[in-house]
């Protein structure tokens, strides 16, 4: 029987992933990813760039290599293991997905050094609801007893270390984590997406970024939203209390993209 290789996310033979590994030379480096945000619809863009004929996104979604395996010795060898063979893909264009980038002080300094003229897609959720979403999701994969019985619980809790913390929150603090992206790559190289407008108009969205990309207007056969939670509606006085936690961030995320993002 065939011995199985884990990799991140998935299950491979472990020939599928020594040929990967083995060719890696000969594959290339993605022309652009999408670095963020959590819990914003980068499930959704990743599946439905997947069906672009003029695209071949990386065989995993979420391989987290400038904020984690870069930094636990993994080399860009492996990570180019991940995307096509040069001559499988020439004329398209390459990506990947892992929304951890956006909140990593040094997946910009990494990137840079590696990918330099890398096109950068952003979508950005409304904070308080992306919050919300995210601690739903660790409700269904976690049930763990030990976990906040609430959401209201869990972010009053000011430990960073524990799962289920402010963290949350932390991770809607869009503006600084835009700023220092800004440091490292060009304005020019990013696209910001609201994702509001995106789960509400998927086709009108993918047009802006088929021209980003530079590539033809093909549109998916199946727009279907992917990773989407069912949980019940936040409480007014909650939202109204991250209002005020996040009023001053996203104050200056409007400053930093415009009235397109304000909440």
């Amino acid at each position: 029987m065939m011995s199985i290789k884990r990799i991140p996310g998935k299950v491979y033979s472990s020939l599928a992933y020594y040929y990967r590994r083995l060719t890696s030379h000969w594959r290339r480096l993605p022309d652009f990813i999408i670095i963020g945000a959590q819990k914003s619809g980068t499930s959704s863009l990743y599946y439905y760039l997947s069906q672009h004929p003029q695209l071949r996104m990386s065989v995993e979604k979420e391989i987290h290599y400038y904020n984690y395996y870069l930094h636990h010795g993994k080399s860009l060898s492996w990570y180019k293991s991940f995307f096509p063979l040069l001559i499988r893909s020439r004329g398209k264009k390459t990506g990947e997905a892992s929304p951890n980038y956006l909140y990593s002080e040094q997946a910009p300094v990494e990137l840079r050094k590696d990918i330099s003229d890398v096109k950068l897609l952003v979508l950005l959720r409304n904070p308080i609801e992306r919050a919300y979403s995210e601690y739903n999701m660790h409700v269904r994969q976690l049930k763990r007893k030990d976990f906040p019985a609430s959401f209201e619980e869990a972010i009053s809790n000011d430990d960073l270390s524990i799962e289920g913390s402010r963290l949350y929150l932390v991770r809607g603090l869009y503006a600084g984590r835009i700023k220092n992206w800004l440091e490292h790559f060009s304005r020019d190289q990013f696209l910001f997406i609201k994702s509001e407008d995106f789960f509400q108009d998927p086709k009108k969205v993918l047009n802006e970024v088929y021209e980003f990309l530079e590539i033809e207007k093909i549109y998916p056969t199946n727009l279907k939203p992917q990773q989407v939670g069912s949980y019940s509606e936040l409480s007014a006085e909650t939202r109204a209390e991250l209002d005020d936690y996040f009023d001053k961030s996203n104050r200056e995320l409007v400053e930093l993209l415009g009235d397109q993002f304000r909440w």
